[in-house]
């Protein structure tokens, strides 16, 4: 089955969020986020990137918090399924980082909706075990 135009465009830009984010790479993640956008992960308050960000800038400063928070070189990264409907999107995967300040270790699922409107990331809404993540922060 054929994708639509719009889906087609989701998957493009998801395609470069994700090649981004697998090289952590801020800038190049930044460029297919919106100045608008709506950004939510369960927040902790062991976690400062996490919690409901308004605007392009603070999307960047909790990208810039997350990737310094790990030891990068130790990502595990799985995505399992992608559905796509037209501008809306949902992954679902496994995360498994590093915490540089305990060394501890984590691997939890998570399940992220994306709403992508001309080309950009207009809202972004990841569900995680926060509570399980913390416990590698402490």
């Amino acid at each position: 089955m054929e994708l639509s135009k719009e889906s087609q465009q989701t998957q493009e830009v998801l395609n470069g969020f994700f090649q981004g984010t697998s090289q952590n790479d801020v800038k190049a993640i930044a460029q297919y986020i919106a100045d608008d956008i709506d950004f939510y992960i369960a927040e902790s308050p062991y976690m400062p990137w996490t919690g409901k960000k308004s605007g392009k800038q603070e999307v960047i400063t909790a990208l810039h918090q997350l990737t310094d928070a790990h030891k990068l070189a130790e990502d595990d990264f799985e995505m399992d399924h992608t559905f796509i409907d037209g501008t809306e999107a949902a992954v679902f995967g496994k995360a498994g980082r590093t915490v540089k300040a305990t060394g501890k270790k984590f691997k939890e699922p998570f399940v992220m909706r994306f709403t992508i409107v001309n080309g950009l990331i207009t809202r972004l809404l990841m569900l995680e075990d926060s509570h399980q993540i913390e416990k590698a922060f402490k």
